[in-house]
């Protein structure tokens, strides 16, 4: 798991908020045994993602991801726990998941095999244009 207070890829930010609303996401967060921290995540990148294009209605959280990087960045708070050692990297679009690592994601995720194989054809066509 990453120290987020030592990593340069976290940045602390606070917020104060309604004391029934900081105790009930406080309890949700314990119900479902996920760390604050990751549930924040997901909501910050789906207000993002709304904010970002309020004329589309489908956000982050039903758009179809182009790209390995943006499957990773939309769900990261549930990969975090998947064993996935470069997951900032593959974030972020700096390294490809090895097969193994792309069926771990996947699986965690539940995409449905079409979707797979879509998503790994798309990257490595992408990355053959790269090399060359």
């Amino acid at each position: 798991m990453t120290n987020k207070q030592n990593c340069d890829d976290y940045k602390q930010i606070g917020s104060y908020i309604p004391v029934d609303l900081a105790l009930e996401f406080k309890s949700i967060c314990a119900s479902l045994d996920i760390f604050q921290s990751d549930a924040f995540e997901e909501m910050a990148q789906d207000w993002i993602a709304k904010k970002a294009h309020p004329d589309d209605s489908n956000t982050s959280v039903t758009a179809k991801p182009e790209t390995i990087a943006d499957l990773i960045r939309a769900n990261r708070a549930k990969l975090r726990y998947c064993g996935l050692k470069n997951l900032p990297a593959l974030a972020k679009g700096e390294a490809l998941p090895t097969a193994g690592d792309f069926a771990i994601i996947t699986s965690a995720l539940n995409l449905p095999e079409e979707e797979r194989k879509e998503i790994w054809q798309k990257n490595m066509q992408n990355f053959q244009i790269l090399r060359n």
